[in-house]
């Protein structure tokens, strides 16, 4: 269960008063007691930290504040599994990196796989560019799919990436094959809202 609070720009760079501030293993200890302010103090102390040392790692402020917000999270999400003793700085970059070198792997996986279609599809200038075009709808297709709800999402996966029947669908998510029709349905009109003809 994550904090009641909204991980927002404008808190995160704010400086906590209090008289005296609690050293990196208190927060760590405060925080497996499920103490809020705990998290709230590490985020006014390592905020603009994690933030710097991320984009530098990504070259993209947007992308290091994203991938903060997520290392305090799981700082907050995993608190009962950090121990009690150490640096919570330390802690909060090695989880802020591991998701930035994550980020970085799935671009390289990205990029590798557009440069494949186009070498075995680019015959001519113009399947050059058709094969660009169709690259980049492929991965902007892929990442509207992700986004759908989850069993949405894994019957038009099943269905349009591997031509599975509505009955083997329904028989392998133990629904009815009616179930299937209208979440594909959906779907795809969700597809379809978001790049028309294209998806085509």
């Amino acid at each position: 269960m994550r904090p009641p609070l909204r991980l927002s720009k404008s808190s995160f760079g704010s400086t906590a008063s209090s008289s005296r501030q609690p050293s990196d293993d208190e927060l760590l200890s405060r925080l497996r007691s499920n103490d809020v302010r705990a998290l709230e103090l590490a985020l006014a102390r390592y905020w603009t930290l994690v933030v710097d040392y991320i984009e530098r790692l990504t070259r993209s402020r947007d992308a290091a504040e994203d991938i903060a917000q997520r290392a305090f999270c799981q700082l907050w999400d995993r608190r009962a599994q950090w121990g009690v003793a150490g640096s919570l700085r330390a802690l909060l970059c090695r989880i802020a990196r591991n998701y930035a070198v994550s980020e970085h792997r799935r671009h390289l996986a990205e990029e590798r796989s557009a440069a494949t279609f186009l070498e075995l599809h680019a015959d001519s200038p113009a399947a050059l560019q058709d094969a660009v075009d169709d690259a980049r709808l492929r991965t902007l297709i892929d990442r509207g799919i992700a986004k759908l709800p989850v069993r949405r999402r894994e019957i038009l996966v099943l269905r349009c990436y591997h031509d599975l029947s509505y009955k083997e669908i329904a028989d392998i998510m133990n629904i009815a094959e009616q179930t299937v029709a209208n979440q594909l349905s959906k779907g795809l009109a969700t597809l379809r809202a978001s790049f028309g003809d294209r998806l085509d």
